[in-house]
């Protein structure tokens, strides 16, 4: 009885070993971070140029790209495009704002709003005078509340239009900045 534990004991471990060799063999190409490998080591981002009607989005945007680019650690970001091996051009092309529910009381109102907005992204590199890309776009969408969820009491419950799409500007700023980086840092 001894001797078929001690087989069993051994078949386990023999087994065992060889899964862990395994595991092992299959973690030897596993590489940190992103693998592919960019055209350009530094960059220039041009401040954003708005050809929408998106208020007051352009710094907000710009911030949010720069950041995304500086998270990814593969490219150096540069303040002089002479000194850059690329340059990134973002131009806000299409900002659109639809009711999406009408208040119970007044059809006419609305209650909340889809704001979209639409990105083009156009990578040049100056040293040999062509572009990466030319024409790139990306969109993001978000919900704008007329309903004041932090109002206190005595205070109106409902904001604006104005408020309410002021409010909304961040969240599409961050995710437009996040797609124009993941746009530009990704395989192409």
């Amino acid at each position: 009885m001894t001797a078929l534990k001690h087989k069993l004991h051994r078949s386990a471990l023999c087994l065992l070993a060889t899964l862990l060799c395994c595991g092992l063999a299959a973690c030897k190409s596993y590489q940190l971070g992103h693998p592919a490998a960019l055209p350009f080591a530094s960059i220039y981002i041009e401040p954003v140029k708005n050809d929408s009607f998106a208020p007051q989005i352009q710094t907000l945007l710009s911030a949010q790209v720069r950041e995304a680019v500086l998270r990814d650690g593969r490219v150096q970001l540069v303040a002089d495009p002479q000194q850059a091996d690329a340059v990134l051009q973002l131009t806000l092309t299409d900002y659109d704002r639809l009711a999406s529910a009408r208040r119970q009381d007044d059809t006419e109102r609305a209650q909340t709003f889809d704001l979209s907005l639409r990105l083009q992204l156009d990578l040049y590199d100056p040293l040999n005078d062509s572009f990466y890309f030319q024409g790139r776009q990306v969109a993001a969408r978000t919900t704008g509340y007329l309903n004041n969820p932090y109002a206190t009491v005595g205070a109106p419950a409902t904001q604006g239009l104005i408020q309410s799409e002021f409010n909304a500007m961040p969240r599409l700023a961050r995710e437009l900045g996040q797609k124009a980086a993941n746009e530009l840092l990704s395989t192409w």
